[in-house]
C-alpha cells in the first residue's frame, strides 16, 4: 500500500525523540478511532493490508516507536520505552480511543499504557504478544542483535530480507515491506531501525501488569507461532478477563503478513468492531 495525499503525518516531541504518526481520516465524523501499535524493530508498514482494508470506516492512527520507522533514534531506551512513545502520542494529539490493535511487544508495552492512563481506552486487542506468565511452557529466544550491516545494492538488502521470528510470507508482500523498510544512508542502504536497540528480556512482574487489565480486552493467538504458545495464550486471556480469545489455526507470529483475511474476519466479528 501507497500512503497517499488523505494521510496526514505528524512528528510528536516525545523526551526529545521525534515520533512519526501516520493519520487516516475517516469517512464520516462519527466513526470510531483506531490505533495500530506494530512490534519490535518493526514499522508502520507491518499494517498495509489492514490499513487499506479499514481505510475510511475509522480513523486509523500508527504510530512508530522510537529508533523504529520514521522516528528519531534515542542514545538510550527505558525497559518500558515504546509505552512512554506511546502515552506521548496519545496526549500530543488527545486521542480518545475506541479500539487498538496492538501485535507482539506492541501489545505488552499497550498493556502497560492502558495502566498509565485507562481512561483513554475502550477496547484492546492483543495480537500475538508474550507475557511472562506462570505456565509450564518453554520461553522463546529473544529477538537477536538487529542487523548493522550496510547494503550497496538495494537488491540485494531486500532480496535477504526476513522477519523476526522467520515465516512464510507472500513473495509480493515481503517484497514491498522489505522495499519499504529500508532507507538511506549516505550511499548504503540499512534497514529502518536503530542497530542501538536494546536485546529484549523477559518482565517477571506480567501476571501484575494483566490481572483485571481495566479495559476490554481480547487476544488472538497466531496458531503456528513460536513466540506464545496455547497454554501462555490462554494464562494471558484469563487473567486480564479477554471477552474473547481466538486462534487463526493456520497463521504465523506476524498474522498481518500471511494471514491478513483470516484476521480481518476475527477483528470483523467482534462485537462493536465495525461502524454501522
Amino acid at each position: 500500500m501507497e500512503y497517499t495525499s488523505s494521510v496526514k503525518i505528524h512528528r510528536i516531541n516525545v523526551d526529545g525523540a521525534e515520533i512519526q504518526v501516520f493519520d487516516w481520516p475517516a469517512a464520516k465524523a462519527s466513526a470510531p478511532s483506531l490505533l495500530l501499535v506494530h512490534g519490535y524493530r518493526a514499522n508502520a508498514h507491518w499494517w498495509d493490508a489492514i490499513v487499506e482494508a479499514l481505510l475510511g470506516k475509522f480513523r486509523i492512527i500508527l504510530p512508530e516507536f522510537s529508533g523504529m520507522g520514521g522516528s528519531d533514534c534515542r542514545e538510550s531506551y527505558q525497559p518500558i520505552q515504546g509505552a512512554i512513545d506511546v502515552a506521548g502520542v496519545i496526549q500530543g494529539l488527545d486521542l480518545q480511543l475506541d479500539w487498538v490493535i496492538a501485535h507482539s511487544w506492541g501489545g505488552h508495552q499497550m498493556a502497560k499504557v492502558v495502566r498509565m492512563m485507562p481512561e483513554r481506552f475502550a477496547r484492546l486487542v492483543m495480537v500475538d504478544s508474550f507475557f511472562m506468565v506462570n505456565v509450564d511452557e518453554e520461553i522463546p529466544a529473544g529477538a537477536a542483535i538487529g542487523n548493522t550491516r550496510e547494503y550497496l545494492d538495494k537488491e540485494d538488502a531486500i532480496a535477504r530480507f526476513r522477519t523476526s521470528p522467520r515465516q512464510p510470507i507472500p513473495e509480493p508482500i515481503r517484497r514491498d515491506l522489505a522495499d519499504k523498510s529500508l532507507r538511506r544512508r549516505g550511499d548504503a542502504w540499512v534497514w529502518s531501525y536503530d542497530s542501538g536497540l536494546p536485546v529484549l528480556t523477559p518482565e517477571l512482574d506480567d501476571e501484575a501488569l494483566l490481572e483485571n487489565l481495566p479495559v476490554i480486552s481480547h487476544y488472538l493467538l497466531a496458531g503456528q507461532s513460536p513466540v506464545v504458545g496455547p497454554a501462555r495464550a490462554e494464562r494471558i486471556a484469563a487473567l486480564a478477563k479477554c471477552e474473547t480469545y481466538q486462534i487463526i489455526p493456520n497463521g504465523h507470529h506476524h498474522l498481518m503478513l500471511d494471514s491478513p483475511a483470516q484476521m480481518l474476519g476475527v477483528l470483523q466479528d467482534l462485537n462493536g468492531f465495525m461502524p454501522e
